[in-house]
Parts: C-alpha cells; structure tokens; sequence
C-alpha cells in the first residue's frame, strides 16, 4: 500500500499494489498490479484493469535512466517511482 504524497491531489489517498519478485530479478524488474476501487482512472500511470504504466517496468516506452537496469534499479526506485507518479 502506497499514500498519496502530501500537497498533490492524491494526499491522504490509499493505493493497494501487488508486486511480485520474479525469479529473474534483478536482471527483469518486478511485475506490478495496481487494485482499483473506483471506475475512472484516478492517475494516468494506473489502469482500472490493474496495468501500472511506467518505462522504469517496461509497461511504457522510456530510455536511459528511465528504464530498468539491472545494476543501478531496485525495488525502492520502483515504489518512489509509483509514488511520484
């Protein structure tokens, strides 16, 4: 579960999440499924069928730093990325 960052429309707000480890990790990054309880997308990054949309987990296109590595990305960046999203 992730909160909403304070001062942005989301503050306060509870955003369930499944991450799973797959046995490739670190080389892929985690696989992500957001749970939404509502019928309109509340952040363009976050799909009501559960798609978390970013290029950090190869679900948008992205380049450099954006996209996952396996020496330099981890599970922290991930969520910060969710967070900040």
């Amino acid at each position: 579960m992730i909160r909403g960052p304070e001062k942005t429309p989301y503050a306060g707000g509870l955003f369930l999440f499944d991450v799973k480890i797959p046995p490739t990790y670190p080389i892929q990054p985690p696989l992500c499924h957001y749970y939404s309880y509502c019928d309109d997308r509340l952040n363009p990054n976050l799909y009501e069928d559960g798609k978390v949309c970013l290029s950090l987990l190869g679900t948008w296109s992205g380049h450099g730093v954006e996209l996952w590595s396996p020496n330099d990305s981890n599970l922290l960046q991930l969520l910060v990325s969710i967070q900040g999203g």
